[in-house]
């Protein structure tokens, strides 16, 4: 029997958080909560000129809120998401001066720490170089500016601050394990995870062990 009721992923650009999340649907069913961000402008125009970082963040934590509002409404006994709702404040973190994140903070609390929070965490972890090339081949034009610096304060910003906002257990995961060339055996290795009682707290798990030693479902 799976252990959690909402389990989330994360990581930074690229690292294949909506492709797990897809593919964990397709298996465990529930709802699937997918990030939400084509139709922000603003993010658009962040990547050209830093100066709109405050609208695009506050635009963020807006489309967001709206989200969740609506998807809560329907009745989920069981949630894949590719995002947390809090993620924004590890974004802004980086992008927004200090004195915008002392204005932002408090609005980004609360407006996204009402709904649901997950109850299980699976951090994807990939290399600089795998996430630029994955951001390089999904073609989105206003992303194939962005910078190994930028990708690195955003990965800095994920072991900084996202093993300190939420008190649920976090798995780290190499992405690269992730094998969907194996369907059958990915998924049995991803239910024994589920099925596992994970106390709070950030752990490695093998992925790669685990699809060899286990039977496909």
């Amino acid at each position: 029997m799976i252990q959690y009721k909402y389990i989330a992923i994360e990581g930074n650009i690229g690292a294949g958080k909506s492709t797990l999340a897809k593919f964990l649907h397709n298996y465990f069913g529930g709802g699937l909560l997918l990030e939400e961000f084509e139709d922000n402008d603003s993010l658009k125009e962040f990547y050209e000129n830093p100066d709109f970082a405050l609208n695009a963040e506050l635009q963020f934590v807006l489309d967001r809120s709206h989200q969740l509002y609506r998807f809560h409404q329907q009745v989920n006994n069981f949630i894949i998401a590719d995002y947390i709702p809090l993620k924004s404040l590890i974004f802004a973190r980086k992008n927004l001066r200090l004195e915008e994140f002392k204005l932002y903070e408090p609005i980004a609390k609360k407006m996204l720490e009402g709904y649901p929070q997950p109850d299980l965490i699976l951090y994807l972890d990939r290399s600089i170089e795998e996430l630029q090339e994955n951001i390089t081949k999904r073609g989105r034009s206003y992303e194939l500016s962005m910078s190994k610096d930028y990708l690195n304060s955003i990965q800095d910003g994920y072991e900084n601050y996202l093993f300190e906002m939420v008190n649920v257990p976090i798995l780290k995961v190499k992405a690269k394990e992730i094998d969907l060339r194996k369907p059958a055996q990915l998924a049995s290795a991803f239910q024994r995870i589920f099925q596992t009682d994970y106390a709070t707290a950030v752990r490695n798990v093998d992925l790669k062990v685990l699809m060899e030693n286990t039977t496909a479902i």
